[in-house]
């Protein structure tokens, strides 16, 4: 039986059934300051974050949602880090004229792909026709990168961009896009003026390597698609499997690390406000 009270103040990892992980310095709640404050008769953990305007919030998650709790060693800070496994079967796949996209992450959260009022998307399309034409986005940057087949982006006037797996291309959502070439690909939006991030496609080795993180950003997803990888967060390291999405969560300003087989390539998209 896991006694909540016995973690007051420590600095924790709790994993909780749906696969959901906090680390950081955890504050008891007993079942009758939960039931005044939250009508949940429940005792629960609370974890600091910070907001995308710089303030003080927190995470709450109650006593029968934990599997587990393990302590970690000290020197962990106040502000919590939210990591959450997700495989394809977590995520919704719609139909377009040209093949299917599954959207892995919107922000804000309630956000609307159809209606274009997200500051950030991340997702990845399957490519059925030979050509097609991208839908016009002109309030957002666009990333895009081919992880199964290989595609040639036309832009405008431009000259036709061949790309292979792996490779990254930034383009104004604005430009009107011709594709050609049947392919899997890796998508991040980002609306112009509001939000900024980037995605890198980063060459997993055994030796762990720190990842490109930009301060301030407020989610990442990693996902290799071929291999098991490890994340090393400052107090652990955990193994994510093959083909399986890690979110996280109020990154700031945590440095994270990773490793896996080579010549497998890590997906990483981050962005924040």
């Amino acid at each position: 039986m896991i006694r909540l009270a016995d973690y007051d103040g420590k600095n924790v990892r709790a994993v909780l059934k749906s696969g959901e992980i906090f680390e950081g310095e955890a504050v008891h709640d007993s079942a009758d300051y939960c039931f005044h404050e939250y009508g949940q008769e429940e005792e629960a953990l609370r974890f600091g974050v910070t907001d995308d305007d710089g303030d003080d919030d927190i995470w709450l998650i109650w006593e029968s949602e934990i599997e587990r709790i393990e302590p970690l060693g000290d020197g962990s800070p106040e502000d919590g880090l939210r990591l959450h496994f997700a495989c394809e079967d977590n995520f919704v796949t719609t139909r377009w004229s040209g093949g299917t996209t599954t959207q892995f992450l919107i922000f804000p959260r309630e956000a609307d792909y159809a209606v274009r009022d997200f500051l950030w998307r991340i997702s990845s399309a399957a490519v059925e026709d030979r050509e097609s034409d991208f839908t016009s986005l002109p309030d957002y940057d666009r990333f895009i990168t081919p992880i199964a087949g290989s595609m040639t982006l036309t832009r405008g006037a431009g000259e036709p961009v061949l790309l292979q797996p792996y490779d990254i291309l930034a383009f104004d959502g604005a430009d009107p896009t011709h594709s050609e070439g049947i392919c899997t690909d890796f998508n991040l939006m980002l609306r112009k003026g509001q939000a900024f991030g980037r995605m890198d496609a980063v060459a997993l080795t055994d030796e762990f390597r720190l990842l490109p993180l930009l301060p301030g950003i407020r989610d990442l997803l990693l996902w290799c698609p071929d291999a098991d990888f490890r994340l090393r967060t400052p107090w652990s390291e955990i193994t994510v499997p093959a083909g399986w999405h890690l979110i996280a969560e109020n990154l700031r300003p945590l440095p994270l690390s990773v490793s896996g087989p080579s010549p497998a390539r890590l997906l990483l998209a981050q962005a924040g406000t």
